[in-house]
């Protein structure tokens, strides 16, 4: 009965169907057909029923003779076309059906309190795929150099972070004690990157001539594909006692620094150091030096005002409240007028069913801000950055947030330390914004995609909430806002309103999903121009991909101070985010896509001494013939729009 009536249904909505494909078996979970169920199928294939004809295949083949009979011309729907009265298929030729081509994502419209639930996987899940990509790097680096590739190990741990996104797992969806499973194996990932990876770092500093740098090197390595500065973490221990330190560049520059804890026992320091122009997938040396000297700063601090050179951040005293983002380059301020910029905002949360899969469609209707403050003072105010921390309870919880603006920052980063104790509660940051447009856009895995802001259809009020990885973004084309983090992965927008999803609390299968200390970070970032110009893809890489600073011996050797091993050169809107030893031959395999939507070429550039370089697909099966390779070094790629490439680049034996 059910096959018969989904053909019904199926005819009228595809013109000159015949065919229908029904895939059989147990569960959810991939299981396959049992005994009862080819029993079942064999009885209706009975010539004496009358029911539609049956008969077991392959979806294969099933799809190979649909292509068949598709009618020439068919259209291509996306969501936008069907929220304005598209869906209508044209009668096809006789023999042929109409089926139109999708050019969208298929959202899903339920199951949407899995973007958040279960915030400890979540993170796990993110970091794990930057600890193994960076160890990768790292290691093919250290191989060219001779050392052994530890590809068994990184293979096992992918393994183990691939197997735990899995379903229930990566869901958040699954009873309680398989997330503590999941953290062990995610200790082993964690254990056995931090291995690969310090291996290979301590091979790639010792041909450095380090001594050069001064008594007290420091290495910092820049996995990304671009010359970058920003923020890095480093504990220094020093020769001898002394009132502080600082961190001079190459030149004796001093670095913007500041000394975070320190132990007189062991003369060792822990610092925060704003590192300048590291290069594309390469290091930088420093050194450290006895005595805190001075920097220039742009930074200022006008009671609960932050400013540098691009921003001014206010906070309200009263209401924790950030009144005005105001991006200073361009003298716009981002928040709307009378804006409550980062409000907590709480949502009844208790799904008819499965509330840890589900937010059901309505919820986000009643709103109730957290408006009560405990405290609001600036806590921290040095030359590299300010720090104002707002205090709050509500209800059972505790938050803490902590407002920060770096000197030469053009983000504001938000610090969140939660006790949370809430149960059916859904938490947001909300930020009103001054420029908006009918549909903002959500980094999704190697790309982007827009989706509406306004809910005037059944199609666009079906994704209230939907996923993004590391950012989501607002904006008219001439100003933007781009709200970025680093371990979370739900968002929504309405009207001019852009939130990140912080936290739930449901009670099935987990009843103590979520509950306890919670810690993470997003940043806000207004810009010119939209996403694109503004380079947002970029900001949300460097913002989860900190740069890796370590002290290392001073020694001579031979190679500089400063040294990319890997770039990309002609496209900014080109990534590469791998680079691994091919797993059958003795090559480096590099992983690039282009983000913008443009043709084009580049160059890639790799260490000096490849003796053939060819393009592959994701398996690393050869396609075409052989770049031409210029002097061992580099090669011309050509980049379609929105494609990931991949370059195998083969070196000696010997390496």
């Amino acid at each position: 009965m059910r096959l018969s009536n989904d053909v019904v249904h199926a005819r009228p909505l595809n013109p000159g169907f015949v065919d229908l494909l029904d895939l059989y078996g147990v569960s959810d979970h991939g299981g396959g057909p049992t005994r009862a169920v080819l029993d079942q199928g064999l009885h209706w294939m009975k010539s004496d029923l009358v029911v539609p004809r049956m008969e077991f295949g392959t979806a294969q083949s099933y799809f190979t003779e649909v292509e068949k009979t598709i009618a020439p011309g068919s259209p291509t729907y996306d969501y936008q076309a069907m929220a304005h009265g598209g869906g209508a298929l044209p009668a096809p030729p006789p023999g042929k059906i109409s089926i139109p081509v999708w050019n969208d994502e298929i959202y899903f419209e339920h199951h949407r309190g899995t973007y958040t639930t279960q915030a400890d996987h979540k993170r796990n899940m993110r970091e794990s795929e930057e600890w193994l990509l960076n160890a990768e790097k790292y290691s093919s680096i250290a191989w060219l150099d001779g050392l052994s590739y530890p590809g068994d190990a990184l293979t096992e741990s992918w393994k183990k972070a691939l197997f735990n996104q899995f379903h229930d797992l990566g869901a958040g969806s699954g009873i309680g004690i398989i997330y503590k499973d999941a953290q062990r194996d995610y200790d082993q990932v964690r254990w056995q990157t931090q291995e690969a990876s310090s291996r290979a770092l301590n091979d790639i500093q010792a041909p450095i001539d380090t001594h050069a740098a001064g008594a007290v090197p420091i290495l910092v390595f820049n996995t990304l594909s671009w010359q970058r500065s920003g923020l890095a973490e480093i504990t220094v221990e020093m020769p001898s006692a002394s009132d502080g330190i600082s961190i001079l560049d190459a030149n004796n520059h001093v670095l913007p620094s500041q000394i975070l804890s320190s132990d007189r026992g062991t003369t060792s320091y822990h610092m925060l150091v704003d590192v300048k122009d590291v290069p594309s997938v390469g290091y930088k040396v420093l050194h450290a030096v006895p005595g805190r000297k001075p920097f220039a700063s742009d930074l200022k601090v006008n009671a609960l005002t932050l400013e540098n050179s691009f921003l001014r951040v206010t906070v309200d005293p009263s209401t924790g409240c950030i009144t005005s983002l105001y991006d200073k380059k361009h003298n716009f301020e981002s928040l709307a007028a009378g804006a409550c910029g980062n409000q907590l905002q709480t949502f009844h949360d208790h799904s008819w069913v499965e509330t840890a899969w589900n937010i059901d469609p309505g919820t986000f209707d009643h709103v109730t801000p957290i408006t009560e403050v405990d405290s609001v003072k600036l806590v921290e105010q040095n030359p590299l950055r300010a720090v104002i921390r707002v205090a709050r309870h509500w209800q059972n919880s505790k938050f803490q947030q902590d407002i920060t603006l770096s000197e030469n920052s053009d983000q504001v980063d938000v610090v969140n330390d939660i006790d949370w104790h809430e149960t059916y509660v859904l938490l947001k940051a909300a930020f009103p914004l001054a420029a908006s447009s009918k549909m903002a856009t959500y980094e999704i895995p190697y790309g982007t995609i827009e989706r509406p802001t306004t809910r005037d259809n059944d199609w666009d009020a079906a994704k209230f909430e939907v996923a993004a990885i590391r950012w989501a973004d607002l904006g008219d084309q001439q100003h933007g806002f781009s709200l970025i983090n680093e371990a979370k992965y739900g968002y929504d927008c309405k009207d001019s309103v852009l939130r990140l999803t912080l936290l739930r609390s449901p009670t099935d299968p987990d009843p103590n999903a979520d509950r306890g200390p919670q810690h993470f970070s997003y940043a806000l970032f207004p810009h010119p121009g939209d996403w694109r110009t503004a380079m947002t893809v970029r900001h949300g890489y460097a913002y989860n991909y900190k740069l890796k600073a370590i002290q290392v011996d001073a020694h001579a050797g031979t190679m500089p101070l400063e040294y990319s091993y890997f770039s990309v050169k002609g496209d900014d809107s080109v990534i590469l985010t791998a680079v691994k030893k091919a797993e059958d031959t003795n090559a480096l395999v590099l992983r690039f896509y282009e983000w913008a939507g443009k043709d084009g070429q580049v160059s890639l550039t790799f260490p000096k001494g490849a003796t053939s370089a060819t393009a592959t697909n994701l398996m690393e099966k050869p396609e075409g013939q052989p770049l031409q390779l210029v002097d061992s070094d580099s090669v011309t790629v050509p980049v379609d729009h929105y494609s990931i490439n991949t370059v195998e680049v083969a070196y000696p034996h010997d390496h």
